[in-house]
């Protein structure tokens, strides 16, 4: 009997007090999303103040993740937790300067989340400081289907040069709420379309971080 692909997905905290548990492990389920990483926006410091208590499942694993939209946090928030407990660090991009100063030194990131804006926002220095610095390429897929011109123009260029430089990315619904969530076998097909190949995209969707 063929073994049924187990994938992997981004969502937001928020999913957490909008959702019922039921409603959201059974979309889960379904989609055969089996490992979860549940990320916590930091904004300011207070963000950090309490710990946050993830789902218990059977059947899917659930994972910590920070989402510091200001990495001048990030040193404040090592200190606190000196001992890595099995979560990740990522930094929301946007604009060059902000995505410039997240990938220019080692700072503990993982992942680079959204390193998409109205204008260029990532050329091939960026790239060389993300291989360098090994830092994960994080792509939200609901952005490309609520700006799906400016968003996939950029990517594009963007992940050729990922893919040109062999640096890891991954694409995550980064829901807020079970409607986002993405189907992963659909988003496979929407990949085909940044020239990926079959084996790259199954490796991005199924592969754990951390």
């Amino acid at each position: 009997m063929k073994q049924k692909k187990e994938y992997i997905d981004f969502i937001f905290e928020e999913i957490l007090e909008k959702e019922s548990m039921v409603a959201l492990i059974h979309a889960l389920e379904i989609l055969s999303i089996k490992t979860v990483y549940v990320m916590r926006e930091i904004k300011q410091k207070s963000d950090l103040e309490y710990e946050y208590q993830l789902p218990l499942s059977n059947g899917i694993t659930f994972k910590k993740a920070y989402l510091f939209y200001d990495i001048s946090l990030i040193p404040f928030f090592k200190n606190k937790n000196k001992e890595k407990d099995n979560y990740l660090i990522l930094a929301y991009g946007g604009e060059i300067t902000k995505n410039s100063l997240i990938l220019e030194k080692n700072r503990g990131i993982d992942i680079l989340i959204n390193p998409i804006s109205e204008k260029l926002s990532f050329d091939t220095s960026s790239a060389n400081l993300a291989k360098e610095n090994k830092l994960v390429i994080g792509f939200d897929l609901n952005l490309f289907r609520d700006k799906p011109y400016s968003s996939i123009k950029q990517a594009r260029f963007i992940i050729s040069l990922l893919v040109k430089n062999e640096i890891d990315m991954r694409f995550c619904s980064c829901a807020r709420n079970v409607t986002d969530l993405i189907d992963p076998i659909i988003a496979r097909s929407f990949l085909l379309n940044f020239k990926l190949n079959q084996e790259t995209i199954q490796r991005m969707q199924m592969e754990r971080i951390g």
